[in-house]
């Protein structure tokens, strides 16, 4: 698998990501358009979400390493990477900010009955129901309780290719080029011993990553979906799908603009 492919999948997406944000924003901006036909934009544009992240756990099982810090990406844009994309929980947050800059710190009066998101007057241009709220609640807490999941696994996995097979052939390595030093001699069969070792324990450790970057896609992918068909009207569905990609591609060409700024593009 070369780099070219892993670039021409990345350039693709944006493509399609520019291409489904001008749709979305046409209908967004078409007071008249009937739900059916919102719905079929929404269903669209998710379509289009899955199959990238099919595509992405396919390559994942080549050299997922290079999907966690993609260098076709600007290191603006790879900062905010969580597992090789975005967090999950960023479709609730920005959930959250469409509805008012307020609405996060009253989310509790809200839950409770207390508040009206509706009648509030909270400057969002996205208005939910208390019921609603209740499913976007429960789901922000699952999913959070997920990543938790994930992250806790990331740790373990890094700590354990550290810890265990790369920390005692590092030593190794280093006590046999003290005694080359030394000795002006070494056997190339004991080098090719411990090659393979390492090799061996970064095999395990890039299978640990893809296998994690598919589930962490997934939980992506299923959480977009549970709000956009579960929980929200076709008109709410638009208006988040507008905010990620437009959040996704400005952040990609800022990144972009940063680094040509300090030259590293």
């Amino acid at each position: 698998m070369g780099y070219s492919k892993f670039r021409s999948t990345h350039d693709n997406w944006i493509q399609v990501q520019e291409a489904d944000l001008t749709n979305l924003l046409q209908a967004k901006n078409s007071p008249l358009l009937p739900d059916q036909e919102l719905r079929a934009l929404v269903n669209k544009a998710m379509k289009h979400y899955e199959d990238y992240s099919s595509v992405r756990r396919d390559l994942a099982k080549e050299d997922p390493t290079t999907l966690f810090s993609p260098p076709w990406c600007a290191s603006f844009e790879n900062s905010f990477l969580y597992i090789g994309g975005c967090r999950p929980s960023l479709f609730i947050r920005l959930l959250y900010s469409l509805s008012g800059d307020s609405f996060e710190s009253h989310l509790d009066d809200f839950l409770a009955g207390r508040l009206d998101a509706r009648t509030q007057g909270l400057n969002g241009t996205m208005a939910l129901s208390a019921g609603q709220l209740r499913q976007v609640n429960k789901l922000h807490c699952r999913v959070l309780k997920e990543e938790g999941k994930l992250s806790a696994r990331l740790a373990t996995l890094q700590e354990a290719v550290a810890d265990k097979p790369l920390l005692p052939i590092a030593k190794e390595r280093k006590r046999r080029a003290e005694q080359v030093a030394v000795c002006s001699s070494t056997s190339s069969s004991d080098d090719v011993g411990i090659n393979v070792e390492v090799e061996k324990a970064l095999e395990s450790y890039d299978k640990g990553l893809g296998e994690l970057l598919g589930e962490a896609d997934v939980l992506r992918v299923a959480t977009a979906r549970e709000l956009v068909e579960g929980v929200l009207s076709p008109k709410q569905a638009v208006d988040l799908l507008v905010a990620a990609k437009q959040l996704h591609l400005s952040i990609h060409e800022w990144g972009m603009g940063r680094d040509l700024q300090h030259r590293r593009g």
